[in-house]
């Protein structure tokens, strides 16, 4: 028993030495993450930064990138490299890793600030220009690269010599490598800059950005200064100058007289009568009577013997006037009717006389030779006041109405007034079919019509003129008159002209545009306030 007690022990003792002779083990060590590089270190918005190292790990959840504070979406990762792009709107700042919450060691020697360079916009450079020259409204096309396809954000000037060296001109369409713009008015010879961003476009070598303006391109006779002849060959002249701003003006074609009042509601002051004046120019006007009742003329008509009728303001209420009749050489004077109001719609009415001597005022009100006044049941729904309608014959007159009851340019249309009958009838023609081809902007929209006047000669051709709606950077209206042979509802574009600043333009001041044709077809129109221009085909 005690021999195998004794060998146990010694055995126990042996074990127990062989066990603390073995190595020990050890838990496995975390390797910690490194980064040894990053480029750029300088990027742009859009470029790709690629970090590199070790134990970058192979899992995007377990990462986590900042610049300073800012969180970054990774787009790759592996255990040696990861990469991500650089977003809108991040700021510089010190790079900084994290795997699985254990912060990389920055072994770059360049250190880890990440500094976010502004991106450089591409120079937008000027190569071409179609055509190279023209005049106010044409519209050309300017090549090159790297416009802005928002129109707004480029701009386009042309040289000038009102209120500045530059005018800026109407873009109309814009890729990245095209602009077509509309050529201003005041536009002159010189050079065209376009402008992208703020950042003027560079000129290609052996491109020459000079655009010439035909600034008189009509081919007729001008004598008259402040007139600039744009198209056609139409021939400016003065006949008169009247003393005061000339008001309603008409013209007698079967006796060749032009008539005027020098009343306006703007400008009272001074006679306030009628004037007479011949087309051919070789006298200045004369006044048709001195009688003291002949003042305050807002309408004049003729009948057919050559007497003269007057519409006058008697200002003693809203729409109170009186009608007188003028013997055509001013020695006689007869009261037609005294003191009569402008029923039913004050603010309308026209001022022609027919065959029988009756004062047609409007569709359904006439007043008698007698002096009685008649009316009738007529509609005047969309009935134009401003352009005064024009007078064709003792028969009948043409008036301007809107089919919306409105003034929009593209809802107007020619009726044909009978001054006998009373009734209206649809003359076929709109100013849109006139007018559209040289104003496309204007009656494809929803804009007004601005000034519109009318006349006819003796063989029943009509003329129109209007005013063609703005034009970027202009200072003076460009006008248009276009002829419609008698019979045809097709025109002719005659010409267009300005009238050059300072002078005063055709709608100034009593906002009245007066324009009459004798029976050859020269026309006529009141120009600076005072002066009549003869217009010869």
């Amino acid at each position: 028993m005690l021999y195998m007690a004794a060998l146990l022990l010694t055995m126990g003792f042996f074990y127990a030495c062989k066990k603390s002779d073995d190595p020990e083990v050890k838990p496995a060590e975390t390797l910690k993450p490194e980064i040894t590089s990053i480029t750029p270190k300088n990027p742009e918005v859009g470029d790709v930064v690629t970090i590199q190292g070790t134990n970058l790990g192979t899992s995007a959840t377990d990462i986590t990138v900042k610049i300073g504070n800012t969180a970054i979406t990774i787009t790759s990762v592996s255990n040696t490299e990861i990469k991500f792009t650089v977003p809108e709107g991040l700021t510089s700042g010190d790079l900084s890793v994290t795997v699985k919450e254990v912060a990389a060691l920055n072994k770059d020697p360049e250190g880890i600030a990440i500094t976010v360079t502004p991106a450089v916009s591409a120079v937008p450079t000027f190569t071409a220009m179609a055509p190279a020259n023209g005049k106010t409204g044409d519209v050309i096309t300017l090549s090159g690269t790297n416009f802005n396809p928002q129109a707004s954000e480029n701009k386009v000037f042309f040289a000038t010599t009102t209120g500045g060296t530059v005018v800026l001109a109407t873009i109309k369409t814009a890729t990245a490598t095209q602009l077509t713009v509309e050529v201003p008015a005041n536009a002159i010879t010189g050079g065209v800059l376009i402008s992208v961003d703020g950042t003027n476009a560079v000129v290609a070598d052996g491109f020459d950005p000079t655009f010439t303006v035909n600034t008189t391109s009509g081919t007729g006779d001008n004598t008259v200064a402040y007139i600039q002849s744009l198209s056609g060959s139409l021939s400016f002249s003065k006949i008169a100058t009247a003393e005061k701003e000339i008001g309603p003006m008409i013209m007698d074609r079967a006796n060749n007289t032009i008539y005027f009042s020098d009343y306006t509601i703007l400008n009272s002051a001074g006679a306030n009568t009628i004037y007479k004046v011949s087309p051919s120019g070789d006298a200045s006007p004369a006044m048709l009577t001195s009688d003291a009742r002949i003042t305050k003329i807002v309408k004049i008509a003729t009948d057919a013997a050559g007497n003269v009728y007057a519409l006058k303001y008697e200002g003693t209420g809203p729409s109170t006037y009186s009608v007188y009749k003028i013997t055509a050489n001013g020695s006689s004077v007869t009261e037609v009717v005294k003191n009569f109001e402008m029923v039913h719609n004050s603010s309308l009415y026209f001022f022609f006389v027919n065959s029988a001597n009756e004062i047609c005022v409007r569709p359904g009100f006439k007043i008698s030779a007698d002096g009685d006044l008649v009316y009738s049941e007529t509609s005047s729904l969309g009935m134009q006041q401003k352009d005064g309608g024009a007078f064709v014959d003792g028969g009948m007159a043409y008036l301007n109405q809107s089919t919306a009851n409105n003034s929009q340019a593209k809802t107007m249309k020619f009726v044909k007034w009978d001054l006998t009958g009373d009734n209206l009838t649809d003359a076929g023609l709109t100013p849109a079919a006139l007018f559209s081809t040289d104003d496309a902007s204007l009656y494809g929209s929803n804009d007004n019509l601005s000034y519109l006047k009318y006349a006819f000669d003796a063989n029943k051709n009509m003329y129109a003129l209007t005013d063609h709606s703005y034009q970027s950077g202009q200072t003076s209206k460009t006008w248009m008159i276009r002829k419609v042979a008698a019979g045809t509802t097709s025109s002719t574009l005659l010409g267009s002209f300005l009238i050059k600043f300072p002078s005063v333009d055709l709608n100034e001041y009593n906002s009245s545009v007066e324009f009459i044709a004798d029976a050859a077809g020269n026309l006529y129109f009141k120009a600076n306030q005072k002066d009549i221009i003869r217009i010869s085909q």
